[in-house]
C-alpha cells in the first residue's frame, strides 16, 4: 500500500517510495520449520493431524521427514491402487473420506521432469510436483508402468492398512502385462483386485479365475460374454460382476461361505427367487452374507411369486421409503454356525437384496417362524393317509396351541399367513 492510501481499503500499484523502500529493506526470507527438531510428543501431534497424502508430500520434500514417517505407520482403513499405462492412482480411505496420490505420465502443456529408471525414495518427485486439489496429491512424472510397484512400496511404506485393493484398467494395459503385473500382486498384499474397462475374452477369464486365490475379492467391471462359465465364478470371498446376465440359477445354488455377492445386471425373476429361496431354507451349508440382484426393469414384481410354498413374515410396515417388497425367512434345520435368518428386500429400482445373519434365541422373528415351520410340519402329518383318527385330532389341538403362541409371541409386529 502506498503512502498516501494508508488506511484505504482500495488497492494501488507501489510508488516510488514503495519501491525504495523494498530495496534498502528487502523482506526476510523465513526459513522452512525444522520439523524434525520438534519434541517427539509435539511432532508425532503434528503429523496426526495431517491428512494421508500430505504425509506423502511431507515425504517429498525430506527423505528423513520419509525414514521417520516410515516407522510412524499412520493407520488408514484401506487403500486403493489404481494401475494403466498413463497414471498411476493411489486411494487412501479414513474415516469415510477419500485421499489421493495421483502420478500422470503425461502432460502436453507442460515441460516434464526427465524419466526415471529407478525409484528409492520419494525424494526424487521433488520436481514433479504440480497441484494439491482438496485431499488430491497430482505429481507429473514420466517412469515406467513396471516401477509403479516399487512407487507403491513406498507410499504404502507410509502407512498402516489392513486392506490393500488393485485396479487394472484393461483398456490402457496389454494382456501380458496385466498378467505379469498380476503374478507379481499375488505374491505381496491384497484383498480385493479390479478389472475396469474393455471386453474381457472366455480364456482371460478363465486364467483369472483360476490364478486367483478364492479367499481374494474379485470385482469385474467390464463385458463379459454370455455363453462363459467357470466354477469358481461365485465362490470368491466376494464377487462383483457389472454384467452378471450370464450367471444362472444353478450358479447361485454354487455359493458358499463367501462374504458377499454383487450382479449389477441379472436375467433372473420372482420365479427364479422363489426358487432359489426353496433352496436357501433346505441347504446345510452356510452360503452368503449379502447378495445383491439387480434384476431388469421389465420384471413385474410379483409377491405372490416370491412366497409361494415359504413361510415367511412380513413388517406391518416397510421401514425404507423405497421398498417394494420385504421377507423374512429361516432356515430349516441350520448349524450352529450357519447364518439361519435371511431378509429379502425388492426395492423400487429392482434391486433384490439379501441379507442372511445367525438369529438370536430372542428374536420374534426367529420364533415366529419357528412355530410355523412346526404347525407346517404338522399339516404334513395330518394330511398322510397312515395317520389315524386319534393322531389327527391331537395334530388339531397342537395346530391350534401353535396359531395361538404365533400371535402372542409376535405382539402384532409382523404380518403371516396361517
Amino acid at each position: 500500500m502506498c503512502f498516501w492510501n494508508i488506511g484505504s481499503p482500495t488497492p494501488s500499484y507501489p510508488c516510488i517510495l514503495c519501491i525504495i523502500k523494498s530495496i534498502l529493506f528487502p523482506p526476510i526470507k523465513k526459513k522452512p520449520f525444522p520439523l524434525l527438531h520438534l519434541p517427539f510428543v509435539a511432532l508425532h501431534n503434528v503429523i496426526k493431524m495431517m491428512n494421508p497424502h500430505e504425509l506423502a508430500k511431507l515425504s517429498i520434500c525430506s527423505y528423513r521427514l520419509e525414514l521417520h514417517l516410515r516407522s510412524y505407520k499412520r493407520k488408514i482403513d484401506r487403500i486403493h491402487i489404481h494401475l494403466s499405462n498413463t497414471f498411476y492412482l493411489l486411494d487412501m480411505f479414513y474415516l469415510e473420506n477419500r485421499f489421493g496420490v495421483w502420478f500422470e505420465e503425461e502432460d502436453k502443456n507442460k515441460n516434464l521432469p526427465r524419466p526415471m529408471n529407478t525409484v528409492t525414495k520419494l525424494r526424487q518427485f521433488s520436481g514433479s510436483f504440480e497441484a494439491e486439489h482438496d485431499c488430491l496429491l497430482i505429481l507429473f512424472q514420466p517412469f515406467p508402468p513396471s516401477l509403479c510397484f516399487d512407487v507403491s512400496h513406498l507410499l504404502l511404506s507410509l502407512y498402516s492398512c489392513p486392506l490393500i485393493d488393485w485396479a487394472f484398467y484393461l483398456n490402457q494395459l496389454e494382456i501380458e502385462t496385466v498378467r505379469r503385473y498380476l503374478d507379481i500382486i499375488l505374491q505381496g498384499r491384497c484383498e480385493q483386485i479390479t478389472f475396469f474397462r474393455s471386453e474381457m475374452s472366455c480364456e482371460f477369464l478363465t486364467e483369472l479365475m483360476d490364478k486367483i486365490p478364492l479367499d481374494k475379492k474379485l470385482k469385474i467391471d467390464s463385458g463379459i460374454p454370455a455363453d462363459f462359465r467357470h466354477p469358481n465364478a461365485l465362490k470368491f470371498y466376494g464377487s462383483q460382476y457389472k454384467n452378471g446376465r450370464w450367471i444362472t440359477l444353478d450358479d447361485l445354488k454354487t455359493i458358499r461361505n463367501v462374504l458377499y455377492v454383487y450382479l449389477d445386471s441379472t436375467i433372473f425373476n420372482c420365479h427364479d427367487i422363489n426358487q432359489f429361496l426353496h433352496y436357501w431354507i433346505n441347504c446345510d451349508e452356510k452360503m452368503f452374507v449379502q447378495m445383491n440382484l439387480q434384476l431388469d426393469e421389465s420384471v413385474e414384481i410379483d409377491e405372490d411369486a416370491v412366497k409361494d410354498g415359504l413361510i415367511t413374515v412380513q413388517p406391518k410396515q416397510l421401514e425404507e421409503p423405497d421398498e417394494v417388497l420385504c421377507l423374512y425367512l429361516k432356515m430349516k434345520n441350520p448349524n450352529n454356525e450357519q447364518c439361519d435368518m435371511c431378509c429379502l428386500t425388492i426395492l423400487k429400482d429392482h434391486n433384490a437384496r439379501f441379507d442372511s445373519w445367525k438369529s438370536d434365541e430372542t428374536s420374534i422373528k426367529s420364533e415366529v417362524l419357528e412355530l410355523l415351520e412346526k404347525k407346517k410340519n404338522l399339516e404334513l402329518e395330518n394330511e398322510d393317509s397312515e395317520t389315524s383318527e386319534t393322531r389327527k385330532q391331537e395334530i388339531a389341538e397342537e395346530i391350534e396351541q401353535l396359531i395361538l403362541l404365533a400371535f402372542e409371541k409376535n405382539e402384532n409386529y409382523y404380518v403371516f399367513e396361517v
